[in-house]
This record gives C-alpha cells, sequence and structure tokens, in this order.
C-alpha cells in the first residue's frame, strides 16, 4: 500500500510536470498522458489524485498562486527581499516554469485566467495592507485600485521580458525571456519609482484630481432632476 508520503511526492511531482506543460502547450494542447508520461507516472494515477484534468489545473493554480504570495511578503520586507534577488540571480531556472505558466495563464482569455489575476490582486492588497501596518508602504486612499496598478506593472514584465530584454540588449533565456541580466537592469530603477516617486511634485496629480472631480460634479448636473 502505498504511503502519504509517498502520495504527497507523486502528487507534488504531477503537479509540477503539469506547470511546466500547461505553461509551454498550453491547458488546451497539453493531455493528461502527456502530464503523466512527464511526470512518469500512470494516466490513471493522475485522476486519482486530481479528479480531472480540470481539477490538476487547479492544483496548478493554486500552487503558482501560493509561490507568488510567498514572494510577494519577502518583497515587502527589506531582508528577505535582497535573500530573494540573489536567489533568483544565482537559480533562475527554478523559477523558469512559473513564469512561463503565469504567462500562458494570463493570456488565456478564460474564467480560469480572470480568477488567477484576481487572486494575484487579492495578494497584493494584503501586501499592502501588511506594508502600511508595518510601516514599509505608505498609506494610499484607494488600496484596491493601488493593487490593480502594482499588480499589472509586475506582471507585465513576465508578459514582456522578451522585449524588454531585447530592448535593453539583455540576453534572452528562450522560455521566458527574463534572465539574471533583465532583473540587474530593472530592479534598481523600479525601486527608485516606487521609493521617490516619478514626479517631482503633485502638479500632475493635482490636475488630474480637478478634471476628475470636475467630471463627477458636471455628471452630477446631468442626472439632476
Amino acid at each position: 500500500m502505498r504511503s502519504i508520503a509517498e502520495d504527497l511526492t507523486t502528487r507534488a511531482r504531477i503537479r509540477d510536470a503539469a506547470i511546466g506543460l500547461f505553461g509551454r502547450d498550453g491547458f488546451a494542447r497539453a493531455t493528461v498522458r502527456a502530464v503523466a508520461t512527464a511526470a512518469g507516472v500512470s494516466p490513471g494515477l493522475v485522476i486519482h489524485h486530481f479528479g480531472s484534468k480540470s481539477g490538476l489545473r487547479d492544483a496548478c493554480d493554486q500552487h503558482v498562486l501560493a509561490q507568488t504570495a510567498t514572494q510577494g511578503r519577502e518583497k515587502s520586507d527589506p531582508g528577505t527581499s535582497r535573500q530573494l534577488i540573489q536567489d533568483y540571480m544565482n537559480h533562475p531556472d527554478q523559477y523558469s516554469d512559473e513564469i512561463t505558466y503565469i504567462r500562458r495563464t494570463l493570456s488565456d482569455e478564460s474564467e480560469a485566467g480572470d480568477a488567477f489575476f484576481d487572486a494575484v490582486v487579492r495578494q497584493t492588497q494584503d501586501i499592502i495592507h501588511a506594508g502600511i501596518e508595518a510601516g514599509t508602504i505608505r498609506k494610499f486612499d484607494d488600496v484596491r485600485s493601488t493593487a490593480v496598478v502594482i499588480a499589472s506593472n509586475s506582471l507585465s514584465i513576465l508578459m514582456l521580458g522578451r522585449h524588454l530584454s531585447r530592448t535593453l540588449g539583455a540576453a534572452t533565456p528562450e522560455a521566458h525571456g527574463i534572465g539574471p541580466e533583465l532583473l540587474r537592469q530593472l530592479t534598481l530603477p523600479a525601486l527608485e519609482i516606487y521609493t521617490h516617486g516619478f514626479y517631482a511634485d503633485t502638479r500632475f496629480l493635482d490636475a488630474a484630481r480637478e478634471a476628475l472631480q470636475q467630471e463627477a460634479t458636471n455628471a452630477g448636473r446631468e442626472h439632476a432632476p
């Protein structure tokens, strides 16, 4: 009889194989049989552990989201953020399947892709709230919308990795376009923008607030009896 420890190990091996295949081939094209072959198990064992191909995808989503949540929390702490950067620089291949999986999932116009993005936004909200409480992130009037902006900016680097590498002349890993050289070039500029801001003063912010307030006032007049 298979032990619980062995079941967990087999389940993780199947899940990791599926993350690699779903990322490279897409969910629709990758088959249960192909996942089983990559994991070195039978198709029946895949179904035994996950119930269906959709159940397997759900497990992959949850695992990748858990990994991104952990990395997000580490990025919110200066000490662990330094370790995360160094770990990626030294072992970029460890992240390649997850990055490819995220890119494939976000480009998939489906309920699963929508749910994945929404989960990343919720994680970002949690990170912002934790950072505000810890004093590492300043307070925002609208945390939800801020989380959408931050999540979109972060994910766009994953989606546009090949173009970023090409434009900056960085060596481009074929799998996902994000390598140590690109990370080295983008890390400080990104953190400088987040730390010091982009504009020298509040004139653009003030102008935008005035424009939106005026628009709201005009809309209220149009709907007034």
